[in-house]
This record gives C-alpha cells, sequence and structure tokens, in this order.
C-alpha cells in the first residue's frame, strides 16, 4: 500500500461528514484486505486511529463552542434583564412626573404652556369613552346579546383517548424529537 495518514492538501480543517466518511470508506478498505497483507491492514488501521482522533478533537471543539455560545447567550440574556428593568424604572419614573404635571395643570386650571423646548397642554384622551361594568354582575346573568361563548378544543381529552387507543380522524400522536446532550 502506497498511501500513509490521512493528508489534508488544502490546509483547511475537514468537517465531520468528510471524516466520518473517510472512516466508513477505511473500514470497508479494511473489511476487503487479504489475511495475509498485515503491512496494509496495519496502515489502514493506523489511518483510522488518526481519523478516530481528528474527529473526536472535532467533536470536542464542536462541543466547546456550543458551551461558549450558551454561556455568551446567558450572559447577555442577563444583560439585557439588567436593560430592561432600568428602562422599566424609567418609564415608571416618567408616568410619575406626568401625572404630577397633569395634576400641577388641573389645580392651577391651565390649558397650556409654551417653554424654551417643549409645548405642554392638557388635552381629553381621544376615542371611544371607557365602559365601566359592574363586576359583581356575572356574565351568565346578562342577556345573550351581551355574551360571548367561546369553544376551544381539549387537547389533554384529545391525547388521553389517543393513548387510550381510540382511533381520531382528526387527531394523531407524533413522533418525539431527539436532541444532543453535552455534558
Amino acid at each position: 500500500m502506497e498511501s500513509t495518514a490521512p493528508q489534508n492538501v488544502s490546509g483547511q480543517s475537514r468537517t465531520l461528514f468528510s471524516i466520518s466518511a473517510e472512516i466508513g470508506e477505511l473500514t470497508a478498505l479494511l473489511d476487503e484486505i487479504e489475511d495475509n497483507d498485515s503491512e496494509g491492514e496495519q496502515l489502514i488501521t493506523s489511518w483510522l486511529e488518526q481519523l478516530g482522533e481528528e474527529r473526536d478533537r472535532k467533536l470536542d471543539n464542536y462541543a466547546a463552542l456550543i458551551s461558549e455560545l450558551q454561556a455568551r447567550a446567558s450572559v447577555r440574556k442577563a444583560e439585557a434583564k439588567r436593560l430592561s428593568d432600568l428602562a422599566a424604572k424609567d418609564e415608571k419614573k416618567a408616568e410619575m412626573l406626568k401625572e404630577r404635571l397633569k395634576y400641577f395643570f388641573e389645580v392651577n386650571k391651565l390649558k397650556t404652556i409654551d417653554t424654551a423646548r417643549y409645548k405642554l397642554t392638557l388635552a381629553k384622551n381621544g376615542g371611544k369613552a371607557p365602559l365601566i361594568v359592574d363586576e359583581s354582575v356575572s356574565p351568565n346573568e346578562l342577556p345573550e346579546k351581551f355574551q360571548k361563548i367561546s369553544v376551544d378544543l381539549d387537547k389533554a381529552a384529545i391525547r388521553s383517548a389517543l393513548e387510550a387507543g381510540e382511533s381520531l380522524d382528526f387527531a394523531h400522536l407524533g413522533d418525539r424529537g431527539s436532541s444532543l446532550r453535552i455534558k
């Protein structure tokens, strides 16, 4: 046998799929070697070991990258939550200050004030007038024209029926997916 070990002439790292394909080809070649060709068998066995090591390094690097991305995502989520909390506090403070200004305008019977940068106006809200409903009255006690009825499917009952072996034309249980766990 003339070839030695796996060569990557382009200098680029190989994909897991190309490494796996080469391992498969070499395993098939190893099966075809005649019993008396120990040199060829040794060469292919050595090559397979090197490919296995390369594959394992590649898998380890994949797992490390996944772990790094998950850690970065956690840090970014925490930072986003921190910034979101700060934004919510700022919005709450701004709303409180607007309410105080509104109260000032109402107490002093002001309609509009022009400042150096802003024009402040106390105005009525637009849109429909607020609807005030007596919450102590049950919707069931109201006339039908003031009730809204909705029907939803009961997924738990459908699942139970299917799991009990009942055949339903409109539903079936699907296959569970798979996931990769990195420990």
